[in-house]
């Protein structure tokens, strides 16, 4: 046989060709991408949905299979013109390896952290140290590494746009499988789409600014609204759940005040990777020649580090930490209070109601420090609203619109201007606030809450 064959939940077979991408299965075995096993991809939401067990690794690979169906129908409609062809190889890579620079709970910890994990990716890439780099090298050539991390790079536009854009746009081979694999170990429901239907009905469409840009055709217009509504309803009911949400402040939150007191000089007993990872850290905050922790120090962060981390805290002397790793670990989760509807959205006093729920917090609680116990989750007006696209027709792009070509009109059209329906979900997008209080007192926060509504 020439193909390797994976089993998927999913997509029930995933297949590597063997003679033509044997590197697919090298870099599949690196420890890098290996890594990937021990992160689950819906970071703590299997505290919310017991089913969502599923890993970066699995995601990974369905990304892989979804763009080599991509590419299958690109090879078809252009012919296999030079640029197609050699765009394919670094488009599968990037596919694979997209995701190497999450760290533990995927997103959960890039603001623990400090740093976005495309970053992490693209060091990853670019580091001779790891096998990922080794790989691409000895496949390839010295500079492949660097081509690929330019790919993932959001803000690096060296690379041919339908290649950057099949990875990361409003309609990309990474929402596809996310969107429908989350779906299902959620099983939530909302990732029902005509996935195939959008992978064989795309175009390349020649755009004088930014070359080779990527459309879709009007057949293809249904499938497309119902991948638009599935992004809000994920996004409304597993994305931003108010369960996983919460238990996401709590882990940051005892990240934060366990880093405060390790910066103080105190004893926070920290496992060795996570010490060797603040260490680097703090020399380079205190002395700008230092370089920050290294790609090793990094990745030996992992899942079971932190619960490790985690449960090390439930028996330290302060209080507050100890209690709050307990709560993670027993699954005992903190109250969610919706913020006031301020009389003038547009100067919401957000300050002042902050300031008196955390003074309720202090009084009704014991050893309750409010930045414990009063964790605010501010959701940007973009994640409650997943599709808005770029209004000013001339500057749109597969980047941030999903533009539709129409017989007859000489320039593609954004969809949502074909299908009234989906207006709504065009909208100014809303930043949302919510806060965490200890059940014990949610009735009378709330009570606070109706009080400033009046």
């Amino acid at each position: 046989m020439s193909s390797k064959i994976i089993r998927d939940p999913l997509y029930n077979y995933i297949s590597i060709d063997t003679k033509k991408d044997p590197w697919l299965l090298d870099l599949l075995d690196c420890p890098e991408v290996q890594r990937l096993r021990r992160i689950h991809q819906l970071g703590v939401s299997y505290l919310t949905y017991p089913g969502a067990d599923h890993n970066r690794l699995a995601h990974s690979l369905g990304v892989v299979h979804v763009t080599q169906e991509a590419l299958r129908h690109l090879a078809k409609i252009s012919e296999d013109d030079s640029q197609t062809v050699h765009g394919r190889s670094p488009v599968l890579v990037a596919a694979l390896i997209h995701d190497v620079g999450h760290g533990p709970f995927s997103h959960l910890f890039e603001p623990c952290l400090g740093i976005d994990h495309e970053v992490w990716t693209r060091e990853i890439l670019l580091s001779p140290e790891t096998q990922v780099h080794q790989i691409l090298k000895r496949h390839f050539d010295h500079t492949f590494p660097r081509r690929v991390a330019e790919l993932i790079d959001k803000h690096n536009y060296d690379q041919p746009a339908w290649q950057k854009y099949l990875l990361s746009s409003q309609l990309d081979m990474d929402r596809i499988d996310y969107l429908r694999r989350d779906s299902l170990f959620t099983g939530a429901g909302y990732g029902h789409f005509d996935w195939f239907r959008l992978l064989n009905t795309f175009e390349l469409y020649e755009d004088e600014e930014s070359g080779r840009d990527i459309v879709w055709g009007e057949k293809s217009l249904l499938a497309v609204e119902e991948y638009i509504f599935s992004r809000y309803y994920m996004y409304q009911n597993v994305y931003l759940h108010k369960t996983t949400r919460g238990f996401e402040k709590m882990v940051e939150a005892m990240w934060t005040r366990a880093r405060g007191f390790y910066d103080q000089g105190d004893d926070v007993q920290l496992v060795p990777a996570i010490e060797s990872f603040w260490e680097a850290d703090a020399l380079a905050r205190t002395d700008p020649a230092k370089s920050r922790a290294s790609v090793g120090q990094y990745l030996a962060i992992e899942e079971f580090t932190v619960l490790s981390q985690i449960q090390a805290w439930t028996q330290h002397p302060d209080k507050a930490l100890s209690d709050l790793a307990r709560r993670f670990l027993e699954r005992r989760r903190l109250a969610m209070v919706e913020a006031p509807m301020f009389a003038n959205p547009l100067a919401s006093d957000h300050a002042d109601w902050e300031e008196a729920l955390a003074k309720l917090v202090s009084e009704r609680t014991a050893f309750a420090p409010p930045e414990m116990y009063c964790l605010r989750d501010h959701v940007k007006g973009k994640y409650n609203q997943p599709y808005f696209p770029e209004k000013a027709s001339d500057e749109q792009s597969v980047k941030n619109a999903i533009r539709v070509k129409v017989k007859g009109e000489s320039k593609p059209i954004e969809v949502s201007k074909l299908l009234p329906r989906l207006k709504p979900l065009t909208e100014e997008p809303v930043d949302r606030y919510r806060y965490y209080v200890p059940h014990e007192i949610r009735m009378e926060a709330q009570k606070l809450r109706d009080g400033w509504n009046r």
